[in-house]
């Protein structure tokens, strides 16, 4: 019976290649994602405008902060779409959100497809320790097929504030 499972098992690990080195992250095992996506926040008339520069902290009903953030798939998609979003202190790498949100984009193939409203990205309270006023953040996001395949991923720098009118309180809050 041994004899039989080492060729077998010979087999199967050559077939299926080596095991993805990072599957939460990184590299993805079929090569990738094949498209972008674009990362932005809302104007003064509620447009997009890229996710860069800085970006003001906006008051939750909570009496925590967010960044609002807009979605673009330039190549479009069907059915339910998943985004995963992970913001991280670019100068040492340490967590500061992580997330998720689910669009209906319909059902039948749209060639560009745009959030319909801002997706509130919780940022403060922080993590202890962890300070983001004034840091340039990383926002990443890959958005998942109803398979949970990853077909787009994309990324934005952007430097958080508190803003006019986040006050003092902004700035007890977000300093961790």
């Amino acid at each position: 019976m041994r004899a039989l499972l080492l060729p077998a098992l010979v087999t199967l690990t050559t077939a299926c290649g080596p095991p993805n080195p990072n599957p939460d992250g990184g590299v993805l095992p079929d090569g990738g994602p094949s498209a972008l996506i674009e990362l932005g926040t809302t104007d003064a008339d509620g447009g997009f405008v890229p996710l860069t520069g800085d970006v003001d902290a906006i008051a939750g009903s909570q009496g925590g902060f967010h960044v609002n953030v807009l979605y673009k798939l330039p190549e479009g998609a069907v059915g339910q779409v998943t985004f995963d979003h992970r913001v991280v202190r670019v100068s040492d790498d340490k967590l500061v959100s992580l997330g998720s949100r689910q669009f209906d984009v319909g059902l039948f193939y749209v060639s560009s497809w745009a959030s319909p409203a801002p997706v509130n990205v919780f940022m403060c309270p922080t993590p202890v320790g962890v300070d983001v006023i004034g840091h340039e953040l990383l926002f990443t996001t890959k958005a998942k097929d109803s398979s949970g395949r990853v077909f787009a991923a994309g990324s934005a720098k952007a430097t958080f504030r508190c803003g006019a009118t986040a006050g003092a309180y902004c700035a007890s809050v977000c300093k961790g």
